[in-house]
């Protein structure tokens, strides 16, 4: 008694389980919006549908992730959406269709659609600092004023530093001389000898 009892309510629940089956949810359609964005961006998937009954409803996003809900007519009902982010560039195909969900078996129907997710653009480069040019010329060749002679021992390629000696009948210049940068001008009290010393860089 006790085993037909049981068949009974097999027989039963495998009826009750096609009837449910029978009148599920059916999927109609997916779109994705919008279809193009960037990686790390989030995309709205819809899925639009039949209200019958209760199903599970499985959307594949193409990238391995993967939703899985519930539909039950009156209560969660189509159209159902999905905010989905995408963190890979690439093109990808996302599926809906029926995945069971506990006891609700899969909806019926399946629908597909494509997003394009692009590479996020590059970082912008560094700021340049503004660092004057170097300059490769030689430094001017060393000059005397006039009734002088430049003392070729005493000039310093480094510093830049030079003398010059008085020939007769020499007259000390009355504005001095110009000197390259890094030196001074100078002369000794005969006016005998004049020229460029370096002088040393403040620290």
């Amino acid at each position: 008694m006790n085993t037909n009892k049981k068949f009974a309510a097999s027989l039963l629940a495998a009826a009750l389980l096609a009837s449910g089956s029978a009148h599920a949810g059916k999927i109609v359609g997916v779109k994705v919006e919008p279809p193009n964005i960037v990686a790390g961006g989030q995309a709205r998937i819809t899925v639009d549908g039949e209200d019958e009954g209760i199903c599970g409803l499985r959307v594949e996003y193409g990238n391995g992730d993967v939703d899985v809900t519930r539909m039950a007519k009156d209560k969660d009902n189509f159209p159902r959406s999905f905010m989905h982010t995408f963190a890979g560039a690439g093109t990808f195909t996302i599926t809906a269709k029926g995945g069971r969900d506990g006891s609700a078996f899969g909806c019926t129907g399946e629908a597909k659609t494509t997003i394009t997710v692009a590479a996020p653009p590059p970082p912008p480069p560094p700021p340049r600092h503004n660092r004057p040019p170097v300059s490769n010329a030689p430094p001017p060749e060393p000059s005397c004023p006039t009734g002088y002679v430049l003392n070729k021992k005493s000039v310093n390629m480094k510093t830049s530093a030079y003398s010059c000696n008085a020939t007769k009948g020499a007259q000390l210049p009355s504005s001095g001389m110009e000197c390259p940068s890094g030196t001074a001008y100078y002369t000794n009290t005969a006016g005998t000898l004049l020229g460029c010393k370096a002088v040393a860089k403040p620290k």
